[in-house]
């Protein structure tokens, strides 16, 4: 059990490590980055940073533990290990790739990149929350941070895009494309 509770640990350090770094290191590069950055840059950097951090370094460490830790990590699910956890492994290891070049890719690639690794994560918490009510598994994976994490990471990567798409830059003013004919009008005046 100590062996799992460190796990369990090291899991949660790492998940809050890598979205609080997606959030503190666009506000430097705004910050400390010359000229070519200044707030308006907000949206795109944040999600530029949550595709890297919490969706490449995050699959890339779940890709490592699956591959190293796959026994383990089943028996903290209350699930037995099975051969088909090296291919869940690859399916972390694909995400986790797309997560780490999305960066320097356009938001057509960052599109579906949230959208593969929500479908992923969503899709696994459902697993785990259908397991958890209807077969009464309470493992502490399988029942834990895990779940609610992987929730919050979809919404957040669902909001940074929606907000990144529903916004325009004119200057140093925020606009909302939703209401177009107020944003005609700011533009107009402007």
């Amino acid at each position: 059990m100590t062996d799992f509770m460190s796990f369990m640990n090291l899991n949660m350090v790492i998940s809050l490590t890598l979205f609080v770094l997606s959030l503190v290191i666009p506000f430097f590069v705004v910050l400390f980055g010359g000229i070519k950055y200044n707030f308006r840059y907000i949206p795109e950097l944040l999600l530029k940073y949550a595709l890297f951090f919490n969706v490449g370094c995050l699959f890339i460490t779940g890709f490592m533990g699956q591959l190293l830790y796959g026994p383990e990590i089943a028996a903290c699910i209350g699930w037995g290990w099975s051969p088909f956890q090296y291919e869940l492994a690859f399916s972390e290891l694909c995400l986790g790739v797309l997560g780490l070049i999305s960066p320097i890719f356009n938001r057509e690639f960052w599109l579906a990149t949230v959208i593969g690794s929500v479908i992923w994560l969503l899709g696994g918490s459902g697993v785990h929350i259908y397991h958890l009510i209807m077969q009464g598994n309470e493992a502490l994976l399988n029942a834990s941070f895990v779940i609610a994490w992987n929730i919050c990471i979809s919404f957040w990567l669902i909001g940074l895009y929606i907000v990144l798409v529903k916004t325009k830059y004119q200057g140093e003013t925020l606009i909302w494309a939703a209401d177009k004919e107020l944003s005609q009008k700011l533009l107009s005046t402007e």
